[in-house]
């Protein structure tokens, strides 16, 4: 099966994503997502965009793939309770203490692995399989011949980037913004100096 999954980072965008026949969005709350440059949305927009994507048919992944402090983890358990409450269909995870922090709260929610984890060969696939991920975004930097070994083998779906800030110094694992400017990729702050 193939699924248009498109970037929503306000109501607008999400609008024009499901007016023009995306299966589903994907979308940040708060601060603990790698979408720090998007307007991103609050508890209560993110249950009417809900609200809006599932009377259309369409599903909602919310993004919680920076990698969290210990400080942070309670604020991260309470974006997962508030996220299970509005509905959304899946999370978009980086971190694996968050992985473990949404099975305890919402174990009925499906957990794909982000492309930040660097998922790039059919070993890595099989492994987030088995600590259960549903799906793996695979990094950016797969060829065309490995993506389509892991999706055939993998025995998990399969994720890819086909347009948008394809990363030129591997899929949100590069330093040089931090480096350069402070602003880590990790933490959803790339300032993008490869370009």
């Amino acid at each position: 099966m193939l699924e248009l999954l498109s970037p929503a980072g306000s109501m607008e965008a999400l609008r024009a994503a499901v007016q023009n026949g995306a299966n589903a969005v994907y979308l940040g709350v708060g601060n603990l997502n790698a979408r720090q440059s998007a307007k991103n949305f609050t508890p209560q927009t993110l249950v009417d965009a809900v609200k809006y994507c599932h009377v259309r048919g369409v599903d909602v992944h919310l993004t919680l793939n920076t990698l969290v402090s210990d400080r942070e983890m309670e604020a991260a358990a309470e974006t997962i309770r508030m996220a299970q409450s509005a509905g959304v269909d899946a999370f978009i995870v980086q971190d694996l203490g968050v992985v473990q922090l949404c099975r305890q709260i919402a174990p009925h929610i499906p957990i794909h692995g982000s492309t930040q984890m660097t998922i790039h060969t059919l070993d890595g696939a099989r492994q987030a399989r088995d600590i259960g991920f549903s799906r793996v975004v695979l990094s950016r930097e797969c060829t065309r011949e490995q993506i389509e070994q892991i999706t055939r083998e993998a025995g998990v779906e399969t994720e890819v980037f086909v347009h948008g800030a394809l990363c030129m110094c591997y899929s949100g694992q590069c330093y040089l913004s931090a480096v350069i400017g402070q602003r880590s990729g990790n933490r959803g702050l790339c300032a993008q100096p490869c370009r």
